[in-house]
């Protein structure tokens, strides 16, 4: 049978003090009476509400539409209305009434009608084929839809102990009531851990603000002292200029100050951005105490609020000069004010033009804010990560591309802003020109990891071993050869280069293959048009290696012939690190609660794959601490998708766990978000089939695995609930950065239990 390791509480009930079983309601989505009337005033015609219309009114989407229709049908039936004559506001509300009405009975005799399509009081297997085409839409499965003949003839022997080739209510009966037994059900009727107490939302706020700062302390320190640095060289700079002599002959004014203050804070975080971007220096501090006071992990973060003060420092240093400043100056007609107090460069026997003004120091001004310009701009998120269509229709000027090749045009913007502060007109020798001191160590650290790199032979060609399409060419799994003295840890990444596509371009992706594994693996989605060109070319090098078509999902990989035994066929591939990233933490932890959501799953892959071999190797000097205890207590794994074909990314992995975790140390809980809550009628039927299958194969029919996929997305609340009641000390807690997960961590966390968030940035 699938691993009931995986058992949990599924999508989030709309109503937890109510059984939800069999309802068609979701309160998520229409939360009240007025919120359906809203929606009826909308969609009427001549005050009356049609068929095509009624499940937009009570939180139908489009593909549940043949559900509403019959239930429109049904409830027409049952109040006794003609259903093509369309119905009244009050008859609606008759509608919703019976609908919420919290009677398991009225529910079932609903269902049954709804099923029972030529109204013989009996469910046919013909009726059954039918609703299962409504369920495949609604659920958007297409392990269905390719097998409905064959599940609907399952079904009806399930179901059907007279033999009679239908469904009748009281077997319907039993349906139900087995469900209402499974600890899903039993969530859904409402279950939630009454010890928990409610604090009142003031003592709340101060809680969970306390553990904001607690769990970020590393963030808003390095946060205020990178703050109080850029305030500090402000005012510096600012009251030099106001000493200077140019000030006192009114030469200069407080405009002046203000942009050679920006000026200064500017050349400071030029220095910083470029350090931040040194990733290999950065895995190595990683590695050392200096991870427990600065936030490495969150280079990224401060990468790009850095590069945001960049901005806004060079947009007041520009408007300072071009407003006031370069005017004032242009005015004078006293030469004599200007010989000897400003740089020698001036020709002193005539008032300066504002072409004298600009010079070196204004040209190189302008090219560097064009350059900056586009780099800030195409590294916005919506125009980083614009859609396909998005990036088609602007002839490729904005996406990752163009985000990677304006940033690779910042190295020349380096020595412009050299030569712009060395032909400063306001300082008359080297020592004073600040802007070397600035960027100089992080020039210099930044060009020796280059050439480190290129020394240690840190770049590897790497063999290709074996490469798998899926379905519509929408991600490329790669097994590569391990180069020798290649040592990682789970959650790190590496840089990616095929010279088919592009020589210049380096991309990153989480290795998915664990530390002791003999192979490197890494999953790549089709997520922009690099990654889309790189797995049409593997598309068209496995293309005659073997097909798999399992429940309307299509894989094709590679035979052993020799020209794949090779790699002949293969694009060539070049790797880069690895790096370290924020989950490499994990170690450090005994409860790991990893959140992954499609292919943001893969470094949480790594690890459970490190945890699994470590399982099946019995290394204890790896699994145990200094005091023999296991160092891995508990690993809660949850991977929400929203595809069914994605199981097919790590369909090997949730098998090894069903087969090798005997102690059930991990925890697989895989969701689907496009199939319905738990106890929906529209996916009844679908845990139906996954129950008898697993009789049947020992497999769940849509994770194609022995991992139960499980329904919809996670109740968080349920399962922080059920995590803190089960476990005490502290967890780590890795995801995709998605909000809700930080905000019960946070929630959650008191005396005894502690959820440490940690997330990948992007």
């Amino acid at each position: 049978m699938a691993n009931e390791n995986s058992t949990q509480q599924p999508s989030s009930p709309f109503d937890p003090n109510k059984n939800n079983l069999l309802s068609f309601l979701d309160f998520s989505v229409v939360k009240s009476w007025d919120d359906v009337k809203t929606k009826f005033h909308q969609q009427m015609v001549n005050g009356k509400l049609f068929k095509k219309n009624f499940g937009v009114c009570i939180g139908f989407d489009e593909r549940s539409k043949h559900f509403a229709y019959e239930l429109f049908d049904v409830l027409s039936k049952r109040k006794k209305i003609k259903p093509d004559d369309g119905i009244t506001l009050q008859q609606l509300k008759e509608f919703w009434d019976e609908l919420k009405r919290d009677d398991q009975e009225t529910r079932l005799a609903i269902f049954f009608d709804l099923c029972d399509l030529n109204d013989d009081d009996k469910i046919s297997k013909e009726e059954i084929e039918t609703i299962l085409k409504w369920t495949a839409s609604a659920n958007n499965l297409k392990s269905i839809e390719n097998q409905i003949e064959n599940y609907a003839s399952l079904i009806i022997k399930e179901f059907d102990p007279d033999g009679n080739g239908s469904i009748e209510k009281k077997h319907l009966k039993l349906l139900v009531k087995e469900l209402s037994k499974s600890k899903e059900a039993n969530v859904l009727k409402g279950e939630v851990d009454d010890e928990v107490s409610l604090w009142p939302d003031v003592c709340t706020l101060v809680r969970e603000t306390l553990e904001v700062i607690k769990q970020n302390r590393k963030q808003i320190w390095f946060s205020t002292l990178w703050l109080a640095i850029n305030v500090s060289l402000f005012i510096w700079k600012f009251n030099e200029y106001k000493e200077k002599k140019p000030f006192d002959y009114e030469l200069i004014n407080y405009c002046t100050g203000i942009a050679k203050g920006a000026a200064e804070t500017l050349k400071f975080n030029m220095g910083l951005i470029l350090f931040l971007a040194c990733r290999r220096s950065l895995t190595t501090l990683k590695s050392t105490f200096l991870s427990s006071i600065f936030p490495f992990d969150d280079h990224i973060f401060f990468h790009m609020m850095v590069g945001l003060a960049i901005s806004i420092a060079t947009f007041i240093h520009m408007a300072m000069h071009l407003g006031c400043g370069f005017p004032l100056l242009s005015t004078l007609s006293l030469s004599y004010k200007l010989k000897g107090i400003i740089e020698p460069s001036f020709d002193h026997s005539k008032k300066p033009s504002n072409f004298d003004l600009i010079s070196v120091p204004g040209v190189t001004g302008i090219l560097m804010f064009s350059i900056m310009s586009c780099a800030f701009i195409l590294g916005i998120h919506c125009l980083r990560k614009s859609s396909r269509g998005t990036r088609e229709s602007c002839y490729h000027i904005i996406g990752f591309n163009a985000f990677w090749y304006a940033h690779r045009l910042l190295f020349l913007v380096y020595p412009l802003l050299i030569l712009h502060g060395y032909f400063d007109s306001l300082a008359s020798d080297w020592l004073n020109r600040t802007t070397w001191k600035y960027v100089a160590i992080p020039m210099l650290v930044y060009t020796s990891e280059g050439i480190y790199t290129i020394i240690k032979k840190q770049i590897y060609e790497v063999k290709v071993l074996k490469a798998t399409v899926y379905s519509k060419n929408d991600l490329v799994a790669l097994r590569l050869e391990k180069p020798k003295r290649f040592k990682y840890e789970s959650g790190s990444y590496v840089y990616v280069n095929c010279e088919d596509i592009a020589a210049c371009e380096w991309h990153p992706f989480s290795i998915t293959s664990a530390p002791d594994d003999e192979y490197l693996s890494l999953h790549i989605r089709n997520a922009g048009d690099w990654t889309e060109k790189l797995v049409e070319r593997f598309g068209k090098a496995v293309e005659g290696g073997k097909i798999t078509k399992i429940g309307g999902i299509h894989r094709q990989e590679n035979i052993n012939d020799s020209k794949w035994e090779s790699g002949e066929k293969y694009p060539k591939i070049l790797i880069k690190g690895p790096y370290g990233a924020v989950t490499q933490d994990y170690k450090k932890y005994k409860v790991l609660l990893l959140i992954g959501f499609g292919t943001g799953a893969t470094p949480m892959i790594s690890i459970l794959k490190d945890i699994l071999n470590q399982i099946k190797t019995h290394e204890k000097e790896k699994s145990t601490d200094e005091n023999g205890e296991s160092k891995f207590k508990k690993a809660y794994f949850y991977w929400i998708t929203r595809t069914e074909e994605s199981f097919e990314w790590f369909k090997g992995v949730m098998n090894d766990v069903a087969e090798h975790d005997n102690g059930r140390v991990i925890e697989m809980n895989n969701h689907l978000s496009s199939i319905k809550r738990e106890g929906d009628p529209r996916s009844v039927f679908v845990t139906i089939l996954q129950n008898i299958q697993t009789k049947i194969e020992e497999i769940d029919f849509i994770s194609r695995s022995r991992i139960r996929a499980r329904h919809g997305k996670p109740d968080w609340e349920t399962v922080f609930l059920k995590l803190k009641k089960e476990h005490s000390g502290v967890f780590f807690c890795g995801d995709s950065s998605f909000n809700e997960v930080a905000i019960k961590c946070r929630k959650h966390s008191d005396d005894s239990t502690q959820f440490e968030y940690h997330h990948e940035g992007t």
